[in-house]
């Protein structure tokens, strides 16, 4: 339902209906150019940084990656619920380390390669075996995968249509792991070499077409597809840098779908007729984190003095216009294994005083180094307000702040080696299981300086265990009592300062059916249709 339309959202309407019409005077085509009613045109802040999928873990090209490969198993869409991919069935055996999959039979990649249990055993072995002669090297590329498999020992084609996956250990996340890992043609990988991250080819239902880097991305309608055919042709990923104008963009019809619109002007897309906007609750965190390496930050007491100045509430109303829920721990309330921390940091600039008082390394005449980035994010869509908002937090207790604000691709470079301070950043759960949150953003393994997820660089060894034991455990039951006992010892130490779980959100031209939306973070594209010309 549209929410109230006060004084301010009015002027604000009558603002944009103005700057509307001046656009479209300067454009006249823009409102009569004929529309291909088999393409459809996507609007974003930014584009993805390569095809290559196992290389990258930006929204905008694991977007583009969900068209273009499968994984052995699918997500149900608009969930994370497991169902059959390229594999039509798979079991596991009575000790839990050899997980069997039965492949789909004639399955085709895009280049008429046969996806085979060969191409399988490719796919992974080129990410975990060093031997492996299209081995992704370097202390960067693959290593988010390496980690998540470092105990996968073995991928064997038992016969062309079986593979067995073998692990050193029960491995409970594995099967999620599964829908994202995408399996790749060995013939175009071979062929293209370190270029194939910009010639991509895999199994999805939508093959690549072109790409100009910052640009645009063009996929087609994938002709030999073994599911259901989508309905549209073509999609076109254009950038746009501008959040206004990806909104003009869309009222005028010149593309179908807009993300990353700014809260503010969501009301305009609600209440426009011709528009609709899409949202639902996301998978995912938004978070201020603390470089536990640099001190005074390596000072507990400092980080929850810190934890106590940033009230969240005003930065949800605000920033998010509503449309995200004030963050208490790592984990969405939506994740199955979501707990209630124990300590919580209720809003109290007196405590935080007092507990900064009562720190030995702590230094008020220091100015730390805040990183945030500028592209909005699908956690965070308006990131500069929200890290302005967080510094002039900590100035009112004496913690002096200078703001390093850098696009997201340089923002991601920089706090992975650990150049800052303080930093604003988020993520998204890919697997739809708890270990691709507590794992991968607070486990040792992922603080590597240079390649780092866990961007506050905490290591603790009682943590580290815990989540390697949740790991080996299938009962959901137990292995939640065990995330419990992790985000009880998270939040005490206070790494973060989880800040919020936002929406997805999505504008839309009206005439768009079949709009769903993944709590992953983007629209399943493959399921829409345009209804009119225009």
């Amino acid at each position: 339902m549209p929410r109230a339309c006060g004084p301010g959202v009015t002027t604000r309407w009558i603002w944009l209906v103005a700057l509307f019409a001046q656009a479209c005077e300067a454009n006249p085509e823009r409102l009569h150019r004929r529309r291909d009613p088999g393409a459809l045109v996507v609007a974003q802040a930014t584009g993805a940084i390569s095809l290559e999928p196992v290389r990258v873990t930006d929204n905008e090209s694991i977007e583009a990656g969900t068209l273009l490969y499968e994984g052995l198993v699918h997500w149900k869409p608009g969930t994370t619920d497991i169902e059959p991919g390229l594999a039509t069935a798979w079991k596991t055996s009575p000790d839990g380390r050899t997980w069997t999959f039965t492949l789909r039979d004639h399955v085709v990649f895009h280049d008429g390669t046969a996806c085979d249990a060969a191409a399988v055993v490719f796919s992974f072995e080129r990410v975990i075996d060093p031997k492996h002669p299209q081995y992704i090297a370097g202390p960067i590329d693959g290593t988010y995968w390496r980690l998540l498999f470092k105990d996968v020992t073995r991928i064997v084609a038992i016969d062309a249509a079986t593979v067995q996956i073998e692990t050193a250990r029960p491995y409970a996340p594995l099967l999620g792991e599964l829908a994202m890992f995408p399996i790749v043609s060995p013939t175009a990988v071979a062929t293209w070499g370190a270029a194939y991250r910009a010639h991509p080819v895999g199994t999805g239902p939508f093959a690549f077409e072109s790409w100009v880097i910052g640009e645009q991305l063009v996929v087609h309608r994938n002709p030999t597809y073994w599911g259901k055919a989508p309905a549209l042709e073509r999609i076109v990923f254009r950038v746009v840098v501008d959040a206004r104008q990806r909104l003009i963009d869309l009222e005028s019809g010149s593309v179908d779908v807009a993300t990353a619109i700014l809260p503010d002007e969501q009301t305009f897309v609600e209440l426009h007729p011709d528009l609709r906007l899409h949202h639902v609750a996301s998978n995912d965190v938004s978070y201020l984190a603390f470089n536990t390496q640099h001190p005074p930050f390596d000072d507990p007491l400092v980080r929850r003095a810190a934890s106590h100045v940033i009230n969240k509430e005003p930065i949800v109303k605000l920033a998010y216009q509503g449309r995200a829920t004030a963050a208490d721990g790592p984990l969405p309330p939506t994740q199955w294994g979501y707990h209630a921390p124990d300590v919580k940091y209720a809003y109290d600039v007196a405590l935080a005083r007092k507990l900064l008082a009562q720190s030995k390394t702590f230094d008020p005449a220091r100015v730390y180094r805040l990183y945030a980035p500028t592209t909005p994010r699908p956690y965070l869509a308006q990131p500069e307000r929200v890290a302005r908002s967080l510094a002039a937090a900590l100035e009112e207790v004496g913690i002096h702040i200078e703001l390093v604000l850098q696009p997201y691709k340089e923002h991601r470079l920089a706090v992975e080696r650990g150049d800052h301070d303080l930093a604003v950043f988020g993520w998204i759960g890919d697997t739809g299981d708890p270990d691709n949150f507590l794992y991968v953003l607070f486990h040792s393994d992922n603080a590597v300086v240079g390649e780092a997820q866990n961007i506050a660089f905490y290591r603790d060894p009682g943590v580290d265990a815990l989540l390697r034991q949740a790991q080996e455990v299938t009962d959901q039951a137990t292995r939640s009592g065990l995330y419990a006992a992790v985000q009880d010892r998270i939040g005490l130490a206070a790494p973060w300062v989880p800040i919020a779980h936002s929406e997805v959100v999505v504008a839309a031209r009206r005439s768009l059916a079949g709009v769903v939306l993944s709590p992953l973070g983007h629209p399943i594209y493959a399921l829409m249709s345009r209804t009119e010309g225009r």
